[in-house]
């Protein structure tokens, strides 16, 4: 056994209640649900990642289903380790929680091989640029709050330096219209705008007249109108509107991806390593986007995703929530949270080996709704 051989997978379900209760629409979340991933080698390196679970018993399938079919073996043989995973793995599926939790042992493991050749791991997938932009998801408004006071809190955001910024949907289209006419009002046409519609369209005729009566608002996309799966939506969408159209959070179906791709359905291929496969899918599809002429955006988990950033050109930008945010939850749980440099709305480059994600044990364990292991 050698000192780069798994020996204990361990994972967490933690769930952190939010100081700020988010309303999309009659929904509210009052708390945010994630797995954590510990991989640890016979000679004390650690591979750590994590993700939302929503709920969903991500942990168990970490430690119960997948832990037991990587221990004792090599961590470092990154080529190998991924077909060897799969054919252990390949009578449990590759998709839903199993291609999750598939896609988190990848990244985890690319922790440890960095951590060992004393690289970040973006450097180990051959990246060369050394900053990126950010794009911060937007405070969430209040309840009751005038569509001006919500502009002059955006414009305190921005005046940080943040360049991208993303907004949530409001239920009525005109109502999101006059409040775009507000913050376009108080931060100028300089700022790029975003609007997330957490798939709450119901008709490509709806979410037609609906982006295009944002217009004048020069959003630089509108991002999940329909689920990833509804690919003649987002296309008869895509193609009547002038705004470029954005989707792909947390697919775990490469087909469901490709066929975005292949259909040119998308302006904007948004791509998660923490669900469609690790870093070696993402990469694979990013090259199938670039050749149909689509920009390739990651999702979320910026301390995973900036490696994808900062290791493939035209991939980006990075996004993050707000240090201080209070409706995003892993500042309860991170000991080191990423944010833009002061001033520039870009990021620099990691100079850590691996990943880099630096997490606050006992914060865990004080939050761990479960915490399971398995070991040789």
């Amino acid at each position: 056994m050698s000192d780069t051989t798994i020996d204990r997978v361990e994972s967490w379900y933690v769930r952190v209640p939010l100081a700020t209760p988010i309303r999309l629409g009659d929904m509210v979340i009052a708390h945010r649900d994630f797995a954590l991933l510990r991989i640890r080698t016979a000679g004390g390196l650690d591979g750590v990642v994590y993700s939302l679970s929503r709920g969903a018993p991500l942990d168990l399938v970490l430690t119960e289903l997948i832990g037991p079919r990587i221990l004792g073996r090599e961590a470092l043989d990154t080529r190998g380790r991924r077909e060897e995973l799969a054919r252990s793995v390949v009578n449990l599926g590759t998709v839903g929680l199993v291609g999750r939790a598939m896609s988190l042992v990848d990244i985890g493991l690319w922790d440890i091989v960095g951590q060992a050749a004393s690289m970040p791991v973006w450097r180990l997938l051959g990246g060369t640029r050394t900053t990126a932009p950010v794009l911060l998801v937007a405070p969430y408004a209040l309840d009751g709050e005038s569509d001006e006071a919500y502009a002059e809190r955006l414009a305190v955001v921005a005046a940080r330096g943040y360049q991208t910024l993303k907004l949530y949907p409001m239920p009525d289209p005109a109502a999101m219209g006059r409040r775009l006419a507000a913050i376009r009002s108080r931060l100028g046409p300089q700022i790029r705008l975003v609007i997330d519609m957490a798939w709450s369209f119901r008709t490509a005729r709806d979410a037609i007249a609906a982006v295009r009566s944002w217009t004048p608002y020069d959003l630089t996309w509108v991002e999940d109108p329909f689920p990833a799966e509804e690919w003649a939506n987002i296309k008869a969408l895509a193609d009547a509107v002038d705004t470029p159209i954005a989707v792909g959070d947390e697919v775990s179906v490469r087909g469901t991806t490709e066929r975005l791709i292949t259909e040119r359905a998308v302006d904007v291929l948004r791509l998660d390593a923490t669900s469609i496969g690790g870093f070696a899918a993402f990469d694979s599809l990013r090259d199938q986007a670039a050749l149909a002429g689509l920009t390739v955006s990651p999702h979320a988990y910026g301390e995973v995703h900036q490696h994808c950033v900062f290791a493939w050109p035209g991939t980006g930008p990075i996004e993050l929530f707000a240090p201080d945010s209070p409706t995003w939850g892993t500042g309860r749980f991170l000991a080191r949270q990423l944010d833009a440099i002061e001033g520039t709305g870009e990021m620099h480059a990691p100079t850590e080996p691996g990943l880099g994600i630096d997490i606050d044990w006992a914060a865990v364990e004080a939050l761990a709704m479960r915490h399971t292991v398995a070991t040789r």
